[in-house]
């Protein structure tokens, strides 16, 4: 579905991917949750590790459950068109990027030999259980039926944001068919190398900025 574009009021800010970022941490993910942004590889060379995690694309958040469960979101957000409009993604925006969630993130592993997968890819694997795609629209039924028999096909879930930061999940997800036990075992004891996108992140203080004052001019 695309959106028809509309002129902004001067200094309006739009209802995009970082503001949606804020408000579905504030508003949606449980407070007992570990939650990381932004993420896409963990390489310190303080920790002295002889692996790291690489993720192309970058996940725009990662959930970690109190239970374990490990939720990724993929977010699209309200867009600027020629400084003066508003464009809405459309229902197929992101679904490349969702479907590659599946599959991450990569653990590259030094010790593997040379050439070998397992160098590159360690556990043949997603870590993550859940995959979500994160949409805004203008209320939580506006799902057409063409867009659903698309979705009905893919194991990712999606989840509708409407601007006043409410949200509501229009698909479930379906467990990620490509996850590994191993890779998620391995990701949820070493969830203190994502430091860097943490709450504490210079990430999220930026991303945080953004969603108060947004929210704070409703």
């Amino acid at each position: 579905m695309t959106w028809p574009t509309k002129k902004l009021r001067e200094k309006e800010v739009i209802f995009s991917e970082d503001i949606i970022t804020y408000a579905l941490y504030k508003n949606y993910i449980s407070k007992e949750s570990k939650v990381f942004f932004k993420v896409f590889q963990n390489i310190d060379i303080k920790t002295g590790r002889d692996w790291n995690y690489w993720c192309a694309p970058e996940v725009d958040i990662i959930e970690v459950k109190k239970d374990g469960i490990i939720n990724a979101y993929e977010l699209k957000g309200v867009r600027k068109y020629k400084k003066t409009e508003e464009t809405w993604p459309a229902f197929y925006d992101g679904v490349g990027q969702a479907l590659a969630y599946l599959n991450l993130p990569y653990v590259s592993d030094s010790k593997a030999p040379e050439g070998s997968i397992e160098r590159f890819d360690k556990f043949k694997g997603g870590a993550f259980d859940f995959v979500y795609l994160v949409y805004p629209r203008d209320k939580i039924e506006n799902f057409p039926e063409y867009e659903k028999r698309i979705f009905n096909l893919l194991p990712i879930g999606v989840i509708f944001a409407i601007p006043d930061g409410k949200f509501g999940v229009v698909k479930k997800a379906s467990r990620n068919p490509l996850q590994n036990e191993e890779a998620k075992k391995h990701f949820l004891n070493n969830l203190d190398t994502l430091e860097k996108f943490s709450l504490n992140s210079r990430i999220f203080r930026k991303i945080k900025e953004k969603g108060e004052r947004y929210f704070l001019n409703l």
